[in-house]
């Protein structure tokens, strides 16, 4: 058991709740966010932590956690290097009249080339038609490609979904942010400026990604946004794409 020494110190590391949070070589191993004072300006520290957050067809933006909250008067910079992960397919928004084998799909940025051959995973009741399918290039967002049998015989099936899966099954989205807040004397914040990097921009045809950095002046935080779009579902299968950053806060005020 490490010996109490002081009010912030032991002789064997630091825990809380019987879990480590320094061990004995001052490596701090299991902590929410590390704060840095400059011992010789008290008006300025560091703030470094994780935030978090996941995208689906319910929320495709949100806050992510945990918020920062801002006092009056405060320049906050901010960095952040911030990550968002998807598993799944594109989906293709198509269309095929009554009695035809022909195969209309819409899908943005599909990347496509004539005679391309491509997996289609049709959703209920069209199930029996997946399969291996050559497409024929429209334009930069639209493609057919026919099936050996009509989907229907008696009626046109409309803007139905399917899920492209001879696409890659995992997509990447990396940036780099800089940023600075500022809050006024009754603490309304706002976005000095945004600096952005994209460092890679892996996303599925069809989506677009995007994260800003953010001030919520009912609540008095800074965070992140991120966000997506897209024509049709999220995801027909996964859970949606999961976001996760390494932020840096610095504190300083306004006026000294």
């Amino acid at each position: 058991m490490p010996k109490i020494l002081k009010s912030v110190q032991s002789d064997g590391g630091f825990s809380v709740s019987d879990e480590t949070i320094i061990d004995p070589t001052r490596n701090i191993i299991d902590a929410n966010s590390v704060k840095v004072l400059d011992i010789s300006n008290s008006r300025t520290f560091k703030k470094e932590f994780i935030v978090h957050g996941s995208l689906n067809n319910a929320n495709v933006s949100l806050e992510m956690t945990p918020t920062h909250p801002v006092s009056f008067n405060r320049i906050v910079f901010v960095s952040g290097f911030m990550v968002g992960t998807w598993t799944g397919y594109p989906i293709a928004v198509y269309t095929a009249n009554a009695n035809s084998t022909l195969v209309e799909c819409t899908l943005a940025n599909h990347g496509l080339t004539t005679g391309d051959v491509i997996s289609v995973e049709f959703a209920a009741p069209y199930l029996s038609s997946n399969g291996n399918f050559t497409v024929t290039v429209v334009d930069d967002d639209e493609f057919t490609f026919n099936t050996s049998s009509p989907l229907n015989v008696n009626s046109p099936v409309l803007a139905q979904s399917a899920e492209i899966t001879s696409y890659s099954a995992t997509w990447e989205f990396a940036v780099k942010i800089e940023s600075a807040v500022i809050s006024d004397s009754v603490n309304n914040l706002s976005l000095a400026a945004v600096s952005k990097d994209i460092v890679k921009d892996s996303v599925p045809p069809g989506h677009i990604w995007d994260i800003n950095p953010i001030v919520n002046n009912t609540t008095k935080i800074i965070t992140f946004s991120p966000s997506v779009t897209t024509s049709t579902d999220l995801q027909i299968r996964g859970n949606g794409i999961r976001w996760s950053g390494k932020v840096e806060f610095v504190h300083s005020e306004r006026n000294y």
